[in-house]
């Protein structure tokens, strides 16, 4: 009798043992997985946001995006976070391109929080959905950028022509910057 309760007492042990390594192992694959998970959920809602502004591709011509998932914090301040982002070109002046992306953001639900930089030779309008997501719009005046970088690029002295060049004209640099986490960038 002796030796069968041996036999199942290590029987028992062995299933104890195999079960907690394969416990042990799900729960390691599980905590590996988890941030990949993650970050796909929140590209995808950063991604859903991007395309609830039905932005006319046609009209606006994309040059750059960067649009991610993982939160990315800024080393120096834990309170700050990158926002993803998409840059486009449009052929319109910078007044007719705002009210244009303003009332498709509108649209998609955001409310118009302020403009922190009125006046300015740009306009940057930031906005908040019910949902804590936060976007920002910028929209400058290309041909004026260009001049303005040119001149920059040829170290040369900025004119008073350069700067005199309307800030509305088109086409219009339009960033469209998407944070889920807030508005301190």
């Amino acid at each position: 009798m002796k030796k069968k309760d041996a036999l199942v007492k290590n029987k028992k042990m062995i299933v104890a043992l195999v079960t907690l390594a394969a416990l042990s192992l799900c729960t390691a694959i599980y905590l590996l997985a988890l941030p990949s998970v993650t970050a796909t959920i929140r590209k995808d809602r950063i991604e859903a946001i991007y395309n609830s502004l039905h932005i006319n591709t046609d009209t606006y011509l994309l040059q750059t995006e960067s649009v991610f998932g993982e939160k990315k914090v800024y080393p120096y301040d834990k309170g700050r976070s990158y926002s993803s982002s998409k840059t486009y070109i449009h052929a319109d002046t910078v007044s007719a391109t705002v009210d244009e992306l303003k009332k498709s953001i509108t649209d998609a639900g955001f409310k118009y929080i302020d403009e922190p930089y009125p006046g300015s030779t740009f306009k940057e309008l930031h906005f908040k959905s019910d949902k804590g997501e936060y976007l920002r719009l910028n929209v400058s005046s290309k041909l004026r950028d260009d001049a303005i970088q040119n001149t920059a690029l040829m170290k040369k002295e900025l004119t008073d022509a350069v700067l005199n060049i309307d800030a509305n004209a088109g086409p219009a640099n339009v960033t469209v910057k998407v944070n889920l986490d807030d508005n301190n960038e």
